[in-house]
Formats: C-alpha cells, sequence, structure tokens
C-alpha cells in the first residue's frame, strides 16, 4: 500500500479508481483499491483516493470491478494458425494477455529472432515457443532425434516437444534435451509409461496423455495391456523428409476419427479396470518429478465428440476462416459414419474418465495449467472462446472458483519462473490485467463476465473489444481461400 504522501502521482499513465483485487493465492478480495500503472508495470497500488493520476494519466472509474491478472493460455498454435491475426486479436479479447506457442518452423524462430514474429497489433505477449514438433517424420532415429533437439536449441527454441516417436527415441530426446538444458514436454505414447516419462524429466504433459496413455498406468491390467500396445505395429509409416506444418495441422484436426476397434476394445478395458490407488500411486510419481499437467479438456471434448451441434452452431464460428470451417464441418459429417456406435461409446467413455482424473490430480498436488490448443486445426477450438469453454470443462471435473483462476494465472508464472513479474496483481508486476463484472471466486462462471482488459497498460473497455470481434469477424468474411484448400486426412 502507498501512504499519503503519494495522493498525488504526476503523469503516470493508467489509474483504476475503485476496484477489488483478488489475492490468487487464496481468493482473498481487497476491495475499494487504486492501482496505477506506468511503462507496462503496475507502480503503485492504494486506498482509493490516496493516488490521483495528472496530466496525460488516464483515469478509469471501475468501482465495482474485480481485478485478476491477465489470462494465460499455456498450449495455443495461434502463430501458425491460418489466421494470426485473428487468433491473437480474439485471445486478447477474450482476457488473455499471454500465451505459450506450442508449434514452430525454423522460419517462425528466424523471424522471431529478428524481431518481426508478432504482428503490429494489440495482442497477447508470447511466453515461449516451440521449434518443429517432434514425430516420426524429423526424429525417425535417437541420432535424427539428437540432431534435430540441438538444431532447434541453435535456432532459439525455448522448449522440445514430443507428439508422436518411438520409445527409444522418446529417452534419447529426453537425454539430449537435459544435457542441453532445455524443457522437453508434449503427448506420450502409449507405449510410454508416465511415471517413465516423469523420472525422465518430462516437463509437462499434454491433453492429459492424449486418449490412454496415462490411463493404462491406472489399469489393473496394465501389464497385460502395456503388453499388447508393444506388439501392434505403429500406426503409419516413418515419412522421409520435412512435413510442412499445414500437413501437420490437417494431421491431427481429428485424430478420434481414426480409432479403430482394437483401439477401441483396449479403451473399454482401460475404463473397467480403472483403479483410483493405482491413479493415486502414479499422481504422487508426478508430483516427485515436478511433472505438470496441462489437460485441454476442451480440445479433448471436441475430439471425442467431434460432431457434437454445440460446436457445428457455435455463433464464434464467424471468427473462423471458411477454409477451417468447412475442414473442420467435413470431418464433423464423416464423424458418424467412420466411426461405429460402440467406438463412439468408448470414446464417450474415454473423456468422462480423463475428466474425472483432473480434480484426484490436483488433490494429489500434481501442478496443472490452464490450455486450449487453439489456433491450429484442432477442430471448433476457436482462440480466446475455448479457454472460457476449458473453465467450464474444469468446473465440471470439480475444481474450485480460485483452483480454476490459478490455472490460468499464478501457475503459469511459477511453470515459466516468471512469478517476480506475473501470476498476481501486485506492484512491480507487468501491467496485464483482466477486470471483471463480478467475483471469480463466488463462481468461476464469472471469469467469463470482462469489464476490460490491461495489456502492457493499455485500456481495453468492453466496448473496445467487442469492436476488436467485429472487426476480425469482418475482416475474416474477406480472406481469400487458401491457394491449397484444407481437406480432412483421408485415412
Amino acid at each position: 500500500m502507498t501512504s499519503t504522501a503519494d495522493r498525488t502521482v504526476p503523469d503516470e499513465t493508467l489509474v483504476l479508481n475503485g476496484v477489488t483485487i483478488v489475492d490468487t493465492r487464496n481468493g482473498a478480495l481487497a476491495r475499494n483499491l487504486t492501482i496505477l500503472m506506468n511503462r507496462g508495470k503496475i507502480a503503485k497500488i492504494g486506498r482509493s483516493g490516496s493516488i490521483t493520476g495528472t496530466g496525460a494519466a488516464k483515469n478509469v472509474d471501475a468501482r465495482g470491478k474485480f481485478v485478476v491478472p491477465g489470462y494465460l493460455d499455456l498450449h495455443a498454435h495461434p502463430l501458425n494458425s491460418s489466421d494470426p491475426e485473428g487468433s491473437l486479436t480474439l485471445m486478447l479479447a477474450n482476457g488473455i494477455t499471454g500465451f505459450r506457442q506450442m508449434s514452430g518452423t525454423p522460419e517462425t524462430l528466424a523471424a522471431r529472432r529478428a524481431g518481426k514474429l508478432m504482428p503490429s497489433i494489440p495482442a497477447p505477449e508470447l511466453l515461449e515457443m516451440a521449434g518443429p514438433i517432434l514425430t516420426r517424420a524429423n526424429a525417425g532415429s535417437p541420432a535424427a532425434a539428437v540432431a534435430e533437439v540441438r538444431d532447434q536449441k541453435a535456432q532459439g527454441a525455448d522448449f522440445i516437444k514430443v507428439i508422436d516417436v518411438s520409445p527409444d527415441v522418446f529417452f534419447a530426446v529426453a537425454a539430449e534435451t537435459k544435457r542441453q538444458g532445455m524443457p522437453f514436454l508434449g503427448h506420450l505414447n502409449p507405449d510410454v509409461a508416465p511415471a517413465d516419462a516423469a523420472r525422465a524429466g518430462m516437463r509437462s504433459i499434454e491433453h492429459l496423455g492424449p486418449k490412454d496413455s496415462i490411463l493404462l498406468s491406472c489399469s489393473t491390467e496394465e501389464a497385460a495391456l502395456r503388453q499388447l500396445v508393444a506388439q501392434r505395429p505403429p500406426q503409419a509409416p516413418p515419412i522421409a523428409g520435412p512435413v510442412p506444418e499445414s500437413v501437420i495441422r490437417r494431421a491431427i484436426a481429428n485424430p478420434a476419427m481414426f480409432t479403430d476397434s482394437t483401439e477401441s476394445s483396449r479403451y473399454q478395458r482401460v475404463i473397467d479396470t480403472f483403479s483410483d490407488a493405482k491413479l493415486r500411486a502414479l499422481a504422487a510419481q508426478f508430483v516427485a518429478a515436478g511433472t505438470w499437467q496441462v489437460p485441454t479438456l476442451i480440445r479433448i471434448r471436441t475430439q471425442m465428440r467431434g460432431d457434437d451441434h454445440i460446436y457445428r452452431n457455435d455463433p464464434n464460428l464467424r471468427y473462423v476462416p471458411a477454409a477451417m470451417r468447412q475442414l473442420w464441418e467435413e470431418l464433423a459429417q464423416q464423424f458418424p459414419t467412420k466411426l461405429s456406435p460402440a467406438v463412439r461409446d468408448s470414446l464417450d467413455r474415454l473423456f468422462e474418465l480423463q475428466l474425472k482424473l483432473v480434480k484426484p490430480l490436483k488433490d494429489a498436488g500434481v501442478n496443472i495449467m490452464a490450455g486450449s490448443d487453439s489456433g491450429g486445426s484442432a477442430g471448433w477450438t476457436i482462440p480466446g472462446f475455448s479457454l472460457h469453454q476449458e473453465f467450464d470443462l474444469l468446473a465440471e471435473a470439480g475444481l474450485s472458483p480460485l483452483e480454476i483462476l490459478q490455472l490460468t494465472t499464478r501457475n503459469g508464472a511459477e511453470f515459466l519462473g516468471r512469478e517476480s513479474s506475473m501470476g498476481s496483481v501486485a506492484v512491480g508486476k507487468d501491467a496485464n490485467l483482466v477486470l471483471l463484472d463480478a467475483d471469480p471466486i463466488a463462481s468461476a462462471r464469472n471469469l467469463h463476465g470482462i469489464a476490460a482488459v490491461v495489456r502492457g497498460g493499455a485500456y481495453y473497455s468492453a466496448d473496445a473489444l467487442n469492436a476488436m470481434k467485429q472487426r476480425t469477424a469482418e475482416r475474416v468474411a474477406t480472406l481469400p481461400p487458401p491457394a491449397t484448400p484444407l481437406r480432412p486426412p483421408c485415412c
């Protein structure tokens, strides 16, 4: 707090008067305060009336508003989306002031080194970025994977992400990233046990596996199921040469569509033999190893229920380029014809079990962050809006409003080692804030009621945010189709 000697502070940038600050540590509410921001930082906090901005200061009457740190989307792909400008604008308009870019290319890494990556529009902060995702295509052997890790470090990647590599490659990546001092994270294949991945230093596991990669370790028949996995050949042979990012996006738009009866039968056995005791044991191993989870429940649900009318009729689709909407709709139309009723039932039940993982993991002390997987080809995940859908699913999973707020603020700051500048509303922290109409500790639904956003000390009212959305919809409607039309995978 400031003293009465600070009643007048000249020539500051932004002053919010009469706010309630929400403490992200414990949910405590500090009412009737004034926040003064200058040069992108919170400079002073004091009782209402104890600070007055003069000169060029922008004074905002924010009485009745609740202030929290800007939301963080810790699993997103806006910079390699089909419309980066629209993706970033929608994220900011929905309160997201920082994001982790989960895939990159040599070109995007080079653009960042040159300071030319982010468009010159109001946008969230790029917090971290990967290079090209490691798959069987560019990391088909341990030697190739080691070389790729070294190349990506030289190009400036912040971390290494794997999604589909063989076990020998996976552990070669773990060893090399440790030597290079780089985090590695991403997906688990079912032939890599999550406890082994955690012990090898995997920093975060995305999408709760995905599929049954974590749940296999919670089955009382784990040994037999892993033997079945080991006997199954890879679903796709390695592809020689680099794979364009656009191809990868199409291939992962909805992998659930390609679930076969063998895989579905394994899911049923995993579901039928689920053990709470084995989950608790696995959670303890995650805690001991410091392995984080980024559930992206909205990504899992849109994948498992890819033809749900809720997504196909979402009015926010007006913000999505026509070519991407067409891809998603084509996938949705194929969904019921490519998957039998039995397979669809197993996918539904698998999602419900994944949803039930979140609270026990959190209660056991596993660190969790919020992410949406928006911005790429992931079906029906609309930038900005999908993080709010994630909040609702986290509430459905049993997390408290405070825990959900922490997942999208404080926890990300801890994961990134940036607690000194992010994750709470305090003097010296970045001036990235969300003003809410109602108390987010009373209900997670109140995280949706955004009255204003502050990004780098710049103030965006609700009217300004709505105008940003409207301009995005109008611009998207005029975008020409891509030179090569997007098509769903054929097999």
